[in-house]
């Protein structure tokens, strides 16, 4: 793959020919190496930090995140907010993480390191008297800044790959308007994949137990990682388990530590189970005689027992990756991975849109974009969804159609198709991703 360690060693065989050394840069950018009127097969070393390009564009980084942190102090506002905030009080009071009676009834059940960030923007509210609403969100606006200075460094990325997480509407709303922790397990999972491919670096194993710690959907990420050719395996494996460990083992004081292996998510939010659910709602409403109910007993039996298909993908996912063995492409097997959650789970939660962006933009950024237009669309009808709720007076507007008006009936029925589409684009990149040869 490529890296900084690519053009040194390119550099290093040049020499022994008695060639001039060379660095190699990322395709999307200018040779910015060259001096202006030089020979164009000569090339001059900058040293660190004296690159007005790559100076420019982090200052152009930091005001995009000073821009983020000034709007989330006064825009946007999700049900994630004070549910997190109650999960943080009832951390600090000592309570059962893992049961939603202590935790605002919320049944939403992560490792240590989510209630961790939760209390430490609770603390901070308390001390600085800034609201919890504002604060919950800076660790994902950092995390955005830390994951784009990290794609700086790789040339499938580069400035422009960076530039483009930075400004892409699926970040940018869920890490300003929503609230939410999971762009800091994403920040860590990205950083663990790119030490191992582009440094085969063992702390990928110690990050990757960071990121599993604020979420689990990480955790199988490690086998990849340990398939990789020339990983450092024992290093890589322990320093995962011990991060795991450490940090998760106050959980297991709770009374119910088998709900970590049930993933969190929203039944019939997108992708097939909503047409499962809705279809028989809908055509009441517009006129059309009803479906029999036929599917109820399919939704009930995907609600009670949908974690097993989670866990029946995470198997078929780590296989196609053992038969690689050796020759894993880290990006790919962790874009395959993420994709294919979205396409076979029964439930989903907004937030899981931001998982794929970093690691698609390394794989396909053409891909990647329309992904991002999409998932975009999706999430903005779904925040303008959720407020119905309130100007309605009801706890779901998708299972009251009846009461909406026409217009905004039409308004829920766009977010719905946007949610398939969506769902659709992502089966069929994970399709696509799985039938590409090996290598």
């Amino acid at each position: 793959m490529g890296g900084e360690g690519t053009g040194d060693n390119r550099a290093r065989s040049a020499s022994k020919r008695g060639q001039t050394p060379y660095h190699v840069n990322p395709p999307d950018l200018p040779n910015r190496f060259q001096q202006a009127g030089s020979n164009p097969s000569r090339t001059t070393q900058i040293r660190p930090g004296s690159d007005p390009v790559a100076n420019n564009m982090l200052i152009v980084f930091i005001v995009i995140t000073a821009v983020k942190l000034a709007m989330a102090a006064v825009w946007g506002w999700t049900a994630d907010i004070p549910q997190t905030e109650a999960q943080a009080r009832a951390f600090l009071l000592g309570g059962d993480l893992l049961d939603p009676a202590v935790t605002g009834h919320n049944p939403s059940f992560f490792p240590l390191g989510h209630y961790l960030i939760a209390a430490g923007c609770a603390l901070a509210s308390d001390a600085t008297h800034l609201p919890f609403a504002f604060l919950i969100k800076v660790p994902a606006i950092l995390a955005d800044l830390a994951i784009a200075s990290w794609m700086r460094t790789i040339p499938k990325t580069g400035n422009t790959g960076a530039l483009l997480y930075l400004l892409n509407p699926v970040t940018w709303l869920l890490s300003v308007y929503h609230g939410q922790l999971h762009t800091v397990a994403v920040a860590a999972a990205w950083c663990a994949i790119w030490l191992a491919e582009e440094r085969r670096s063992s702390w990928s194993g110690v990050v990757l137990g960071l990121a599993t710690s604020v979420r689990q959907h990480y955790a199988p990420l490690i086998l990849p990682l340990l398939l990789r050719g020339k990983t450092p395996r024992l290093k890589t494996l322990a320093g995962f388990a011990l991060v795991v460990a450490a940090v998760n083992i106050p959980l297991l004081a709770s009374r119910h530590p088998d709900r970590l292996l049930v993933p969190t998510w929203t039944y019939g939010s997108w992708g097939y189970t909503l047409i499962l659910l809705q279809l028989p709602r809908g055509p009441p409403q517009l006129g059309v005689p009803a479906f029999a109910r036929t599917g109820d007993t399919i939704n009930q039996l995907l609600r009670d027992h949908g974690s097993i298909v989670y866990w029946v993908w995470t198997a078929i996912a780590l296989a196609w990756a053992w038969r690689r063995h050796g020759r894993v492409d880290l990006w790919r097997t962790t874009l395959l991975f993420l994709l294919g959650l979205y396409a076979v789970s029964p439930g989903f939660g907004v937030q899981w849109l931001v998982w794929v962006v970093p690691f698609w933009l390394v794989v396909d950024r053409g891909a990647a974009m329309r992904y991002s237009v999409l998932a975009g669309a999706f999430l903005a009808g779904s925040y303008w969804q959720w407020t119905l709720n309130a100007r309605y007076g009801v706890g779901s507007i998708t299972s009251n159609l009846d009461v909406l008006s026409r217009l905004d009936l039409l308004g829920v029925l766009v977010v719905g198709l946007l949610a398939v589409v969506t769902w659709l684009y992502a089966v069929h990149a994970a399709c696509k991703l799985a039938s590409l040869p090996k290598g």
